[in-house]
């Protein structure tokens, strides 16, 4: 398995009318998602963005023909949410499946069973609007004292972070199931749609 199962980083990139640049970003390995880093560039600053884009994937706020035009790098890979969201349900619901059939084989001895438990993905999710989906499911999108300039920004990684976090316990979930068996049993930090994108180290 090459090292890209196990680390990734992206970076949420927000470009505002008063020529400034935010970016947060997000560090992503087996088991755990963190905020890493955040920057306020003048969009002047072309080359400590350049730095700090690099490598990493992106997901851009606003307008993503326009940030992707001011970065001008044609290695960057750019993420939506849809392949995402696509990717988590159908593996929820393969494995609620795949449990469903393993209990029919034998519903008297397995009649005890727990059915899984997995995250009730929403079929979309614009992170222009991570502040309202944040608030909607009762978390926190950003703390009091954040500046309103990195407002969207922020609240869009803790959105990513939390879309992760739940990857990844839906995937702990399916590995933890005896009926679940050979590839399926692998845990991966990421849906494959945006595990494909990451640069191998």
């Amino acid at each position: 398995m090459s090292i890209r199962n196990y680390y990734a980083s992206i970076a949420i990139v927000e470009m505002h009318s008063d020529k400034k640049m935010t970016i947060e970003s997000i560090s992503i390995s087996k088991g755990e998602c963190v905020l890493s880093g955040a920057w306020e560039f003048s969009t002047e600053d072309k080359q400590n963005i350049s730095n700090v884009v690099s490598n990493r994937l992106i997901i851009a706020l606003g307008d993503e023909s326009t940030v992707s035009k001011f970065l001008n790098n044609p290695e960057l890979k750019f993420l939506k949410a849809k392949p995402f969201l696509l990717e988590a349900r159908k593996a929820a619901s393969d494995a609620v499946l795949a449990y469903e059939l393993f209990k029919s084989e034998d519903a008297k001895k397995r009649k005890n069973m727990v059915e899984p438990s997995f995250f009730d993905w929403p079929e979309e999710l614009d992170f222009n609007q991570s502040v309202e989906y944040m608030e909607s499911i009762g978390k926190m999108a950003v703390p009091a004292s954040t500046p309103v300039g990195m407002k969207n920004t922020l609240a869009a990684a803790r959105l990513v972070r939390f879309m992760v976090e739940m990857w990844q316990l839906d995937e702990q979930e399916r590995v933890n199931r005896k009926y679940v068996d050979g590839t399926d049993a692998e845990i991966t930090i990421l849906p494959e749609s945006w595990l494909k994108e990451v640069v191998p180290l």
